[in-house]
């Protein structure tokens, strides 16, 4: 398993959709991140939260902070990084937006429970090795009937299957020198050799998550492969085929 050192040294490297050295204005990341996922507004429906305490963990580039703060949420924004934290001081100082920003590690929360609203983390869980005590850490800070929204990986999609799978492990002959998880860890991200990822099928993701929410509901969205020379190629593809990248999870605290 793959230590906490290694795990942070990675990220320390820049956050997803972080923009580093791009040179691009706030409306311009906000622009690129949800016409790329086009998927979030309905399905997590930002505005919904408007005069709720939300806790971001993951914060990354910041961009999903400022969609709930600029629609009236209380935000808090955690990330495991310095990086992080201080590209999304950055990004919502840009935008005028109210920043409280922490640099937290997901397993061990520095919040008194029954805090917030939300929690909300979107491609970090499947990240933490120990993703039951960070499970268990957003049970504790969340309010009673307090939500969860979470993205992570589907096993069971086309990007998985085809790309990492496929085009890598057998094409490359990559599964020759490499064990399944370590390909996957290696190129699920943008840069390669991402020290730890995890991918979920949706009745693992279902049966994991149940375990410390009611109301549990898993969704398929985001058709998307990546090829040798392009990342995140859409796939017209209908959602009920559940071949999409990433599972959307959503439950409540009981």
């Amino acid at each position: 398993m793959k230590n906490r050192k290694e795990i942070k040294d990675f990220w320390e490297q820049g956050p997803p959709m972080g923009f580093i050295g791009e040179n691009l204005g706030y409306e311009e990341k906000r622009r690129f991140r949800y016409s790329l996922q086009d998927y979030m507004h309905p399905i997590f429906e930002f505005e919904k939260f408007s005069g709720k305490k939300v806790l971001e963990i993951g914060c990354g580039g910041g961009i999903d902070s400022a969609e709930f703060a600029r629609n009236g949420a209380f935000v808090t924004s955690t990330d495991f990084t310095k990086i992080g934290v201080q590209t999304t001081k950055e990004l919502l100082k840009e935008a005028h937006l109210p920043s409280n920003v922490i640099q937290a590690d997901a397993t061990n929360l520095h919040f008194e429970g029954n805090t917030f609203d939300l929690v909300y983390s979107f491609g970090v869980l499947h990240h933490i090795p120990d993703i039951e005590k960070a499970l268990s850490e957003i049970k504790r800070v969340l309010k009673p009937e307090g939500q969860i929204m979470i993205m992570v990986y589907n096993r069971d999609s086309l990007l998985y299957g085809y790309s990492i799978v496929y085009l890598r492990g057998i094409k490359e002959k990559l599964l020759e020198k490499l064990t399944m998880d370590e390909l996957l860890a290696r190129y699920s991200e943008r840069k390669e050799d991402n020290p730890y990822t995890k991918v979920y099928t949706k009745a693992e993701a279902q049966n994991l998550f149940s375990r410390y929410f009611k109301s549990c509901s898993v969704q398929v969205r985001y058709n998307v492969i990546d090829l040798p020379e392009q990342r995140k190629v859409k796939v017209g593809l209908p959602d009920e085929y559940e071949l999409g990248w990433h599972l959307i999870i959503k439950g409540k605290k009981g």
